[in-house]
This record gives C-alpha cells, structure tokens and sequence, in this order.
C-alpha cells in the first residue's frame, strides 16, 4: 500500500513538472520550468530568430525558434526520446521586453500555430507563449505586434527544454528596433493643401474678374467723359464759325 502511494505522487510530480501542455504562468516571472534539475550553463543548441531588424508599431514581426543545426526530423524517425538529445526540443516559453530597461513586463502580443498557445503574463492578454504538446520540435513560427504607439527596441527572451534534464533558460535574441508609425493623415493634409490651392485660384479669378470689371467701368468713363468733351469742343466750335459768319453777314449789310 506504502509503495502504491509513493508510486502515485512520483506519477503526479512527474505531470506536475514536465508540463506537456505548456509552461504555466507561475513561469512568468522566471521563466524557468519546474523540473528537479538545473539549467543547462552550456551554449543553447537553439536559436530565436527574429526575421526582422525594424519594424513599424503598426506592423508584426514574425519569428522562429529553431535548432541551429536544423537537423531534419527524419534523424529522429526511429523513435528515440533520449534523456541527452538536443536535435529537437519539446518545450518552449517566449516572451518580448524593451531594452534598456529595468520594466521585467513582457510587452506586446503573439499569434501562434496550432502547436503552441498563448498565455497571460503580469497583467497583460497574450503576451507570452509556449507549446501546446511535448512533440519533437526542429522549428516553431510566431507572430509578435508591438503595444499601439510604442517605440523602442526589444528582445526575445525564451526558455527551450529539451527533456526534463536539458533545458536552457532566459536565451536573448537579437534586438528589433521598433519605430513609431507615422499618422495616417497626409492624405488627408493633402487633400486639405489641395482645397486650400483651389479655394486660393479661385479667390485669384475672382479678383482678376473684379479688376477687369473695374478697368471695363474706368475706360467706359474715360470715353464718356472724352466724348463729351469731344461733342463740346466740336460744337463751341461751330458756334463760333456761326457767329462769324453772322457778323460778316451784317457787317457786308452795312457796307452796303
């Protein structure tokens, strides 16, 4: 009876700390899986690569975890689960955080594949992920967005476990240089700019229109005053040949 109970909580401990499932988000903190071993010091046989250098805060970055020697999956085809291999790797729990910074909140959201999950970390929604069975893994794809509006660079902090004996924590990936997006409104401004260039043509012909108004009006005054000074000096003139004539006429009458 004393052996069947030691048996059961060996069988439950060993659910407990393998966690086929995924890390648990008491994993958030440390990211360190609850196996009764020590973390390997050694240099990770597993990459995190991010498929970007920068990117905008509007846009995603997608990212692979990868052994470096991509051993192909058929290596393994005969079924070995070897405590010490480290052609593939069961496990993995990835989360982003900004650089330099002592903020240890993971930043951002991931999508994930149907192999591995999402998980909530210190507060936040989807910030973390990790795997959703303990299969032989060569390669993972992942998605990272950045918060709205952030600017900064980031890593990628991931914890790999190969077996219960072998796994390496906290591995840092390269940095990606996150940049602000530019607000959507210079369609916008130009179409304003536009307005503002068609209301100013149109204020210009306006007032060329009232200038040539104004022109028209001051040659039709010119000519009339013209005119009339013209009709004037024409009849002062033919009042004056009439009034010698007249003055010829009488002064011949006189003669006579």
């Amino acid at each position: 009876m004393q052996g069947l109970f030691v048996l059961t909580l060996a069988f439950i401990a060993g659910h407990v700390t393998s966690h086929p499932h995924g890390a648990p988000t008491t994993a958030c903190n440390t990211m360190y899986p609850l196996h009764k071993h020590n973390p390997q010091t050694s240099a990770c046989p597993f990459e995190t690569r991010p498929y970007e250098t920068e990117i905008f805060s509007n846009s995603s970055v997608r990212i692979a975890l990868h052994n470096l020697a991509m051993v192909s999956a058929s290596a393994d085809s005969s079924g070995s689960s070897s405590e010490t291999s480290t052609d593939s790797f069961k496990g993995y729990m990835i989360m982003a955080f900004e650089v330099p910074s002592v903020n240890t909140v993971a930043l951002g959201t991931f999508q994930v594949n149907s192999d591995s999950h999402t998980i909530n970390c210190h507060g936040m929604q989807q910030n973390a992920a990790t795997h959703s069975s303990k299969s032989h893994k060569n390669i993972v794809h992942l998605t990272w967005t950045p918060p709205e509006n952030f600017e900064g660079d980031v890593i990628f902090k991931t914890t790999y476990v190969a077996s219960k004996k072998l796994f390496w924590i906290n591995q840092v990936s390269a940095p990606v240089r996150v940049r602000l997006a530019t607000p959507a409104v210079s369609d916008e401004s130009e179409t304003d700019d536009d307005t503002i260039l068609i209301q100013n043509d149109v204020l210009e012909g306006k007032l060329l229109e009232e200038m040539a108004y104004l022109e028209l009006n001051q040659y039709i005054n010119l000519w009339a005053i013209c005119s009339l000074f013209i009709i004037g000096f024409t009849c002062a003139v033919l009042a004056k040949l009439i009034m010698n004539a007249r003055a010829k006429k009488y002064s011949n009458l006189e003669s006579i």
